[in-house]
């Protein structure tokens, strides 16, 4: 039998932060999204003192268009997430409605 995949929680707290960031939301947008009642478990969440429930983790997949890999696996730089090629499809959006 195949041995169960351990997760990090740092790791998936900064890669929760980098992807908010990256799609310049606030704390407070990300809990009114979330329904959350205060914005500490998203602070919780993205200092790796906890994992979301799995119904918040897919509204965080849906919110930031990302899958699995780009919250649990360490990020590299070098490494072209989907959530990357999202932003820069809407930066060249955005380039192109400017131009026009």
């Amino acid at each position: 039998m195949v041995q169960r995949t351990e997760y990090d929680m740092k790791v998936i707290g900064r890669n929760l932060r980098r992807l908010r960031e990256g799609m310049h939301l606030s704390v407070e947008q990300v809990r009114e999204y979330l329904c959350l009642g205060s914005v500490q478990a998203v602070y919780k969440y993205e200092s790796g003192a906890g994992y979301p429930q799995a119904d918040t983790l897919l509204a965080l997949m849906e919110l930031y268009n990302v899958g699995v890999p780009d919250i649990v696996q360490e990020y590299e730089e070098e490494h072209c997430s989907s959530f990357d090629i999202y932003r820069e499809c809407i930066c060249e959006m955005q380039t192109r409605e400017k131009a026009a």
